[in-house]
C-alpha cells in the first residue's frame, strides 16, 4: 500500500472519530440503537417522518417575524423601526442570506444537534451581521480562567478561537434537547425497515415462491435456472409476468413476509411516534387517518402553543443575551410576531377585527394594517367603544 494511500485512510479515520466526538459532546451518539442501524443527524434527517417535523417547524420558526420593540413610556413599546437591529433581524442578518433562510438554517441545525451558533460581526461596537457557523465544527469549553470558550474549524480549515465577553458576545448561541436524541431507537428502526423494504423490492422475485424439480438437477443446471428467472422476474418492473417452466420444474408459491410483517402499519406507527417526540400534529406529516376539520383547527392553536413557543422563547431570550447589551435590556425588547401563526379563515378574520373594533381595542387603521392595507389617516387612529357601556355600579344605581 502506497504511503499516502495509507495517510489519507488515517487522515478519514481522524476525521470520522472526531465528527463521533462532537456528537458525543452534542448529546447526538453516533453509535448503534437497538436495531443495530448507526444513528447520526444526517442519517436521521433521511427518515421521511423525521425530514418533515423538522421542515415543519424550521419553516414555521423562519416564517415568523422578530420584531426589535423600544419602550417609549412605562408600559409601551413601538417598533424600533429607526435601530440598525431592526432590519438585520427582522430582514437581512448578513448581505448573503435573508432572515427567513437564516432563521429556518438555524433552526434545522437547532433541531438536529441541540446546538446552533452565529458569528457576530461588530463595527465600533454596532452589529452589523449575523453569520451562520457549522455547529459541527465548533466546540464549546473554557479556559484556564474557566472563561467560556468556542473554538471553531473555519471552511478554510483555519482554526479560530473566541472567548465569551458579557458586555459584547462574540457568538449567538442557540440551545435546545434535540428530539432527535430521544427517539434514537425509533429512528433507528426505521432506517432498518427502509432498508429492507428497499432490498425486498430490488431484489425480491415478485412471484414470492421457490422451484421445485421432480429430479436431480447439475450445479451449472441450477445455477442457470436461478439466474434466468431472476432476469425474468425479480424486480418490481417484471411483477406479475407468467411464468413458463419445463422439464418437471415447478412454482410453489409461498406467502410474502411483508404481509405477516405487516410493514405499512409498522411505518406509519413508527412516522407517528416521532411525530409525537417532536410534537407535531401527524397530519402535518402526511397521516391523516384521523383528522378532521375540528381538530385539524384545535391542532394548529395547539401546535403554535405548545410546540412552536418554546422555540420561539429560546430564540428570544437568546437574542437579548447576545445581541442586545446590557445598556439596552431597559429600552428595548426582542419578540416573535406570533399572530402570525394563527392563519384564520376570511369570514373568522373580518369577524374578530370588527369585535376588536366594537370594543374599543383597536382603531380603523389598526383593522388594516392587520389585513395587509394602508391607513386612511389620522382619522382612522380614533378608538371608539360601543356607547351603551357604562362603568360598574353606574348602571345598577340607575
Amino acid at each position: 500500500m502506497k504511503w499516502w494511500t495509507r495517510f489519507i485512510e488515517r487522515r478519514a479515520q481522524t476525521w470520522a472519530l472526531s465528527r463521533l466526538q462532537r456528537w458525543s459532546e452534542m448529546g447526538i451518539g453516533g453509535g448503534p440503537t437497538v436495531a443495530g442501524v448507526d444513528v447520526t443527524p444526517e442519517k436521521a434527517l433521511s427518515v421521511p417522518s423525521v425530514f418533515a417535523c423538522v421542515s415543519v417547524i424550521s419553516q414555521d420558526v423562519a416564517k415568523t417575524p422578530i420584531k426589535l420593540r423600544q419602550r417609549v413610556a412605562e408600559d409601551t413599546f413601538e417598533d424600533a423601526l429607526s435601530h440598525p437591529l431592526y432590519e438585520l433581524l427582522n430582514s437581512l442578518p448578513n448581505p448573503e442570506t435573508t432572515a427567513f433562510s437564516f432563521k429556518q438554517t438555524m433552526m434545522l441545525d437547532l433541531l438536529a444537534h441541540q446546538r446552533a451558533y452565529a458569528e457576530i460581526v461588530r463595527v465600533d461596537g454596532q452589529i452589523v451581521a449575523l453569520w451562520r457557523l457549522d455547529p459541527e465544527a465548533v466546540i464549546v469549553d473554557r479556559d484556564e480562567q474557566r472563561r467560556k470558550r468556542y473554538r471553531v474549524t473555519l471552511p478554510n480549515g483555519q482554526p479560530q478561537t473566541w472567548l465569551f465577553d458579557a458586555s459584547q458576545p462574540p457568538i449567538f448561541e442557540l440551545t435546545h434537547p434535540s428530539p432527535i436524541q430521544h427517539c434514537r431507537d425509533l429512528i433507528g428502526t426505521a432506517l432498518a425497515l427502509q432498508t429492507y423494504v428497499g432490498k425486498f423490492f430490488a431484489h425480491g422475485a415478485r412471484l414470492n415462491g421457490i422451484l421445485q424439480a421432480d429430479h436431480l438437477l447439475e450445479e451449472d443446471a441450477k445455477a442457470s435456472l436461478s439466474r434466468s428467472f431472476a432476469e425474468w422476474f425479480a424486480g418490481p418492473q417484471n411483477a406479475f409476468k407468467t411464468a413458463v417452466l419445463e422439464q418437471g420444474v415447478k412454482f410453489v408459491p409461498l406467502a410474502a413476509p411483508n404481509d405477516d410483517a405487516q410493514l405499512n402499519e409498522t411505518m406509519m406507527t413508527i412516522a407517528v411516534q416521532i411525530a409525537g417526540t417532536f410534537r407535531v400534529p401527524p397530519w402535518k406529516i402526511g397521516d391523516l387517518t384521523k383528522t378532521s376539520y375540528s381538530n385539524m383547527e384545535a391542532g394548529a392553536i395547539e401546535y403554535a402553543t405548545s410546540t412552536l413557543d418554546p422555540y420561539l422563547n429560546c430564540w428570544e431570550h437568546a437574542l437579548r443575551r447576545d445581541v442586545l447589551t446590557s445598556r439596552q435590556y431597559g429600552r428595548y425588547d426582542v419578540l416573535f410576531d406570533r399572530s402570525t401563526l394563527i392563519r384564520a379563515d376570511v369570514k373568522s378574520l373580518h369577524e374578530a377585527l370588527a369585535r376588536g373594533r366594537d370594543a374599543g381595542y383597536y382603531s380603523v387603521n389598526d383593522v388594516r394594517r392587520k389585513l395587509g392595507e394602508n391607513p386612511i389617516g389620522p382619522e382612522g387612529d380614533v378608538y371608539e367603544a360601543n356607547a351603551n357601556l357604562k362603568p360598574i355600579g353606574e348602571g345598577a344605581a340607575s
